[in-house]
């Protein structure tokens, strides 16, 4: 491979001089290409300027007729040029009118034109003496030092990249984020100037990792960075702080719409669909919003105060929204509760209860549906309302979920051994669990780690966990159906179900709400919304369940269009693993009427 040469530039020198130069720097392997403006000016003038300035020259060879006209020329090439390596080729030293050499001696010349810059002084005598062919190994030398140089100070301008800047998007990162915030906000201690910080979390992101993988996940996290850098200024500031968050500082944003309006467009931006790697995704972003001075004077409460507005806008559904004095009492009670959740999961303070769903026809216990409760050491048992909202925001959900699902598939598997006439139980997964989590793989584990068979796990997901991505629910339902398992929609009636999706989803069972059964009797609007429901099951060749049956009058009327299970107070109450026990059994009996009798008496 032939090396490319390596230009130097020499100005100040007489033709013959270059000639010289010339001569010297191409013997033998040295790959040297010398230049010269063609006035062949010592000072700085328009055409060394230029040559200068395109950064093309390693070394610039500088003559002069004596040390005194060197520095005068040194001066201002070494004040433009500080980094570029000069070597002076002067002659003898002479006195001010240059006739005749006068001492000091020439080193003591070189020493004063080092201190000016100079790399290198050398005689202008050594041109013609068989000493010239030092000349090439000082200009190699001076070559090699200056890459060395250059190589460093890009090393070190990429350690500084990375120590402040996030690898993966090219964003500043959390460390970079605070830093500009807290001189913005020195700033404008002095100089009062409001700003506005945005605290951004996605949606479903992790559920992009899980099921496409994590190299799908990166170029979704920078085309998310790209996007919001797009609706934001270039004085403004957008920073990645880790995993799918990222943070935005408004400097000088004028109020708070016009911040308002900046969240919308990101919001916007963040909701259009995109293509990668062949897969199109619809993603979604919650924006919480503080502002300096009223939130906060420093960076610390404007970062958390965002951050709690965040949450507010996740739980809302997305979209944005600024920071409330009151979000941050509510917030500290979530926090405390959030503690104590991880702490129970943690040391196993999480129970099952069982509630049986019966059939119609026979009165016999059809499955059981899995309620967990906390087990709490100083408020005793506490209910899912109190406590799945702060799982499902602090992300604690899928790991209770799994909990949940290991606990109720070792229980059945444990009545199984013992020889119990088992029946399915059904696990229910919330909305954030199923899009968030891998369900399919999550299940398939635990079914191998209990040895529980598939045919004796149900799942129940709500309307509305199924509808957020009608073709990712399409998927995971036909993947869990595959396993062997039995699938229903509870809460049915409540959610914004299609029945064009309704139709494709390979379920088994539709569970009417409860609010619909218990005014059936009262109100012939929800009777008939009961009867289509039933009606409508029975079409797609799905059992229908009623949930909340606590009356007989109830269950008279829904065995009329044939509802197929029921499940409620009439039958049983939620209770725990030893008395469900004994109604599997048949040692403690359902509570209501066996249904064959009572159907046969109305």
């Amino acid at each position: 491979m032939t090396l490319p040469l390596v230009r130097i530039l020499a100005i100040g020198f007489p033709e013959a001089d270059l000639e010289k130069l010339r001569s010297i720097l191409t013997e033998g392997e040295s790959r040297f290409d010398l230049a010269s403006p063609k006035g062949g000016a010592g000072e700085l003038d328009a055409e060394t300027a230029e040559l200068l300035a395109s950064d093309s020259c390693a070394v610039l060879l500088l003559g002069a007729p004596n040390p005194a006209t060197a520095r005068k020329r040194l001066r201002p090439l070494h004040s433009a040029y500080p980094s570029l390596p000069v070597v002076v080729i002067s002659g003898d030293v002479a006195d001010e009118d240059g006739d005749a050499p006068v001492l000091p001696t020439f080193e003591v010349a070189r020493r004063a034109l080092k201190r000016e810059g100079a790399r290198d002084v050398l005689q202008a005598s050594l041109l013609s003496s068989d000493d010239a062919c030092v000349l090439p190994g000082i200009l190699a030398h001076l070559v090699e030092n200056r890459r060395l140089v250059r190589e460093l100070e890009k090393a070190r301008e990429l350690g500084l990249h990375l120590a402040h800047h996030d690898t993966l998007t090219g964003l500043p990162n959390r460390q970079l984020f605070r830093t500009r915030l807290r001189e913005l906000l020195a700033r404008a201690r002095r100089h009062p100037r409001p700003l506005a910080v945005f605290f951004i979390d996605l949606d479903r992101f992790k559920q992009v990792n899980d099921t496409l993988g994590h190299n799908l996940g990166d170029l979704l996290l920078i085309e998310v960075g790209r996007r919001i850098r797009g609706c934001i200024r270039e004085t403004d500031l957008v920073a990645r702080r880790g995993g799918d968050e990222f943070t935005v500082i408004l400097d000088g944003v004028a109020d708070g719409p016009s911040a308002a309006r900046v969240a919308q467009k990101i919001v916007d931006a963040l909701r259009e669909p995109l293509v990668l790697d062949g897969h199109r995704l619809r993603i979604g972003g919650s924006v919480g919003i503080s502002l300096s001075p009223a939130d906060g004077r420093d960076v610390e409460a404007l970062v958390k105060c965002a951050d709690i507005a965040m949450y507010r806008a996740k739980a809302r559904g997305g979209g944005f929204e600024f920071f409330l004095p009151e979000m941050g009492q509510r917030t500290s009670r979530w926090l405390d509760l959030e503690h104590e959740l991880r702490g129970g999961i943690d040391r196993g303070e999480f129970v099952l209860h069982y509630q049986p769903l019966v059939n119609i026809e026979s009165g016999r216990i059809a499955s059981l549906e899995a309620l967990v409760r906390w087990n709490h050491p100083e408020r005793g048992l506490v209910y899912p309302d109190a406590f799945i909202g702060v799982a499902e925001q602090s992300g604690l959900i899928s790991e209770l979920g799994h909990a949940v699902l290991l606990e109720a598939c070792r229980q059945n598997r444990e009545w199984k051994d013992r020889g119990l006439p088992i029946v399915p139980v059904a696990v229910n997964f919330s909305a954030k669990q199923f899009q968030t989590g891998n369900p399919v793989e999550g299940v398939r584990e635990v079914l191998e780690e209990t040895g529980l068979s598939s045919e004796y796990l149900d799942i129940e997901l709500t309307e509305s966990a199924i509808m957020r991505d009608p073709a990712f629910a399409t998927d995971t339902l036909r993947r869990l159906r595959d396993l062997g398992l039995r699938i229903a929609i509870d809460d049915f009636g409540t959610g914004h179900s299609s029945l064009a999706y309704l139709k494709r989803f390979p379920i088994t069972k539709l569970k009417i709400d409860r609010a619909f059964v218990s005014a059936l009797m009262r109100d012939p609007k929800d009777a008939a919304i009961c009867r289509a429901i039933i009606s409508m099951a029975h079409n797609l060749q799905l059992k229908a369940v009623a949930e909340g049956v606590e009356e007989t009058r109830q269950l008279e009327f829904l065995r009329h269009p044939g509802c197929d299970e029921v499940q409620g107070y009439l039958f049983a109450k939620p209770q725990d693993a030893e008395r469900t026990e004994r109604l599997l059994t048949g040692t403690s009996p359902l509570e209501a009427t066996p249904i064959s009798s009572a159907a046969a008496s109305s």
